[in-house]
């Protein structure tokens, strides 16, 4: 699914280059669950909006299911995050004017698909997350679990390949993050990709492949045996 060689991103602050990557090459399979593990400013981040088609590389290749990303416009680019590929942040990211089936459907508005449709989708995906209750509840009327469901049901309304989760336990008790980390390990059960920022070994741990890196680099790519 993932295809990326020798990939570096620079980015220029003031007079000063901060290598972000550095020489970086990696594959991930379809239907692989790849957590990646650093501190704060080892490039995890980085790479996770690279292959998400936030940011681009700065050289190197990056090919998504076959296709290169570089021959990509932006119009491209942004049809590929909203067919293929499903976001889940640390902060969730609701809108908090909208409740829970809106935030649900708003990314579905450039689908194509008619509303009657878009409203069967989020409605599905909020029952497929245990939130069909809930689905008229603003955020401030959920606790952080709650909307993190909302955010993975937003993620996964449009029936995405691929699911980029960072840090999606980092604002949550450790029982609630265990939770939510087993509606992503049923995810990829049915067949979607997750590809998962974490620095937490026991969040890390649901991969069945863990990624390492250090300084805009990988330093350890292993399988979770353990998994």
């Amino acid at each position: 699914m993932i295809n990326i060689t020798s990939l570096s991103k620079e980015y220029i602050m003031g007079e000063n280059k901060l290598l972000a990557l550095n020489d970086v090459s990696v594959s991930i399979k379809e239907g692989e669950f790849v957590s990646i593990m650093g501190s704060s400013g080892s490039g995890k981040s980085t790479l996770m909006n690279i292959i998400g088609c936030l940011d681009v590389p700065t050289k190197g290749n990056y090919f998504f299911r076959d296709n290169d990303i570089a021959n990509y416009n932006s119009n491209n680019l942004a049809e590929l995050r909203n067919k293929d590929i499903g976001f889940v942040f640390q902060n969730f990211n609701l809108l908090p004017r909208l409740n829970a089936l809106e935030n649900v459907v708003l990314p579905l508005l450039y689908s194509g698909k008619n509303l009657k449709e878009r409203n069967r989708l989020a409605l599905q995906a909020l029952k497929n997350v245990g939130l069909e209750e809930r689905v008229h509840h603003r955020p401030n009327q959920l606790s952080g679990g709650q909307q993190q469901r909302v955010s993975i049901a937003r993620a996964i309304a449009g029936s995405p390949k691929l699911i980029l989760a960072d840090e999606p336990t980092g604002a949550l008790d450790s029982k609630t993050g265990f939770e939510i980390m087993k509606i992503l390990n049923d995810l990829n059960s049915q067949g979607i990709t997750i590809v998962l920022v974490t620095h937490e070994d026991d969040i890390a741990k649901y991969g069945s492949r863990i990624i390492k890196m250090k300084d805009g680099k990988i330093i350890e790519d292993i399988k979770n045996v353990s998994n």
